[in-house]
C-alpha cells in the first residue's frame, strides 16, 4: 500500500498509488482542508493563491464520486479559459489512471465540435469547459445536466472579471437542483462572496493566507532599469541565466507583440501569447512550450491565469504589475506543486512605488541585482519615513552610508559645542 498523506483524508488505496505516480503523495495546506469537507458532503468556497492545489482539492473526491455504470453527466466544472479546462481534464485523468471507466471531456471552443457531439453522445461523466461552448451543447439537445450532483467553478474572479457570469448561472440553472457546489479563487473580493452566498449554503470556508502559499519556494529579484533598456535588459538575462522555460509578462498584447519581435530579432527562441491570436495558434504555441520546443514564452497577462506548465523555472516581469494579486499570479507560473522558481521583476525610478506595494502587502524584501546577478544594496524608507528619517540599510554599505547621513539632532549639537570650545 502507498504511504501517502492523502491516506489520512479517507482517499482511497487506488486514488493514492494514481497520486503517487505522477509525484504527488503529500498534500497541500487547501486539500487538507478542501477534501475532507467535499467528502462530507458540504459546499466549500476555497481561496488560495495559484500554485498551491486548489485543482487536485477538488478532483481528488470527484474522482471517488462519479459512478462509472451510470451513463450520464454527473460532475460540471466550468473554467474561465480553455486552456485551464484542457489543463484541469488532463489532471483528473491522471488522478483516475490508466483503464478508468470514467469519461471526462473538456467543452471548449477552439476544438472540432462535430467531435466533441460525438464524445457527449457517448455519454461522458465529467465535463469540463467553459460556459460559452457547454451552453452551445446543451441549448442544441447535445447532452444535458439534469443528474449533475457535483458543481465546480473554478478561478471564479477571473469569470466575473471576463464578464461569464450569466452563461455560467444559465448553466447552473439546469443542474440538478441539490447538488454539492465548490467555488475556487484566488481572491475573495465582495463580488465572489456575493455569488457564494448565492450559490451555497452553510459551507466551508477555506482561505489560505495569500502572503506564504505561493511564494516560499520562490526567489524574488528586483532589476531597476529604463524604459528605454528594457527590452535589452530581458535579452542579457535569459543569454546569462539560460532558462529551460522563461515566460514574460508584459501589461498588455501590443507590448507583447513588440518585446516579442524584439527578442526574435536578437536569435532567441521565442513565441508570443496573446488575446488576439486565434484559438488554433493559441493551442500551437503552448503545445510548443510545454514540449520545450520555445524556450521562452512572451504573454500578455491573459496567460497568467490558469496557465500550468510543467518546468517553468523563471518568470520575468517586464511591466511591474499594479495589482498584488497579478503579480502574484504571474510569479505562480513558477515555483509550483513545491519546486524552486526564480521571479524577476524589472522596474523603472518612476515605478519604484509599484514595486513597494508588493512588498508590504506580501511582507517581502526583494533582493536587487545587476544585470551581471550581482546584488545591490538597498535603501529602503521605514514605515514611519515620513515622520523621521530612514535609518540607513545594514547592508555592505552601512558604513559609508551613516558617512554620508547629514547631521541632525544631538549631532548638531556635538559640532556646535566643539565650535563653541574653539
Amino acid at each position: 500500500m502507498i504511504n501517502s498523506g492523502f491516506a489520512q483524508l479517507k482517499v482511497c488505496a487506488q486514488t493514492c498509488e494514481n497520486l503517487a505516480k505522477i509525484g504527488i503523495k503529500k498534500p497541500m495546506p487547501v486539500q487538507e482542508q478542501a477534501i475532507p469537507a467535499l467528502f462530507a458532503g458540504k459546499d466549500v468556497i476555497a481561496r488560495a493563491q495559484t500554485g498551491t492545489g486548489k485543482t487536485l482539492a477538488f478532483l481528488v473526491p470527484m474522482a471517488e464520486k462519479i459512478d462509472p455504470s451510470k451513463p450520464y453527466v454527473q460532475a460540471l466544472v466550468i473554467t474561465p479559459t480553455r486552456e485551464l479546462a484542457s489543463q484541469v481534464a488532463t489532471e483528473m485523468k491522471k488522478i483516475l489512471g490508466e483503464g478508468s471507466e470514467i469519461k471526462v471531456l473538456a467543452v471548449t471552443g477552439g476544438r472540432d465540435y462535430e467531435m466533441q457531439k460525438y464524445k457527449l453522445e457517448g455519454r461522458s461523466h465529467v465535463l469540463i469547459g467553459t460556459p460559452g461552448r457547454l451552453l452551445d451543447h446543451i441549448t442544441k439537445g447535445n447532452t444535458n445536466l439534469n443528474a449533475v450532483d457535483y458543481l465546480v467553478l473554478d478561478e471564479v474572479d477571473e469569470m466575473l472579471a471576463q464578464g461569464f457570469t450569466d452563461d455560467a448561472l444559465k448553466l447552473i440553472a439546469l443542474c440538478k437542483e441539490k447538488h454539492q457546489t465548490m467555488l475556487c479563487s484566488a481572491t475573495l473580493n465582495e463580488e465572489v462572496r456575493k455569488l457564494g452566498r448565492k450559490l451555497t449554503k452553510n459551507c466551508a470556508l477555506i482561505d489560505i493566507n495569500p502572503d506564504k502559499a505561493t511564494v516560499e519556494k520562490i526567489k524574488q529579484i528586483c532589476l531597476k532599469t529604463t524604459e528605454e533598456y528594457k527590452a535589452r535588459a530581458v535579452k542579457s538575462l535569459i543569454e546569462r541565466l539560460n532558462p529551460y522555460l522563461a515566460i514574460v509578462f508584459c501589461q498588455s498584447k501590443e507590448r507583447t507583440k513588440e518585446l516579442g519581435d524584439i527578442l526574435g530579432m536578437e536569435g532567441l527562441n521565442v513565441d508570443v501569447l496573446h488575446g488576439d491570436m486565434s484559438p488554433a495558434k493559441r493551442k500551437t504555441v503552448m503545445k510548443s512550450f510545454r514540449d520545450a520546443k520555445i524556450q521562452v514564452l512572451v504573454a500578455s497577462d491573459i496567460a497568467a491565469r490558469g496557465l500550468d506548465v510543467e518546468g517553468v523555472t523563471h518568470v520575468i516581469n517586464y511591466d511591474i504589475p499594479h495589482d498584488v494579486d497579478w503579480y502574484v499570479h504571474r510569479i505562480g507560473r513558477t515555483g509550483r506543486a513545491g519546486n524552486d522558481g526564480m521571479a524577476i521583476t524589472l522596474y523603472t525610478p518612476d515605478e519604484l512605488k509599484w514595486l513597494r506595494n508588493i512588498e508590504i502587502k506580501l511582507g517581502v524584501l526583494m533582493e536587487r541585482q545587476n544585470l551581471d546577478g550581482e546584488t545591490v544594496a538597498r535603501r529602503v524608507k521605514t514605515q514611519g519615513a515620513n515622520k523621521k528619517k530612514a535609518a540607513p540599510s545594514r547592508g555592505k554599505n552601512s558604513v559609508a552610508d551613516k558617512r554620508k547621513a547629514p547631521k541632525t539632532g544631538s549631532n548638531r549639537r556635538q559640532v556646535s559645542k566643539k565650535a563653541a570650545k574653539k
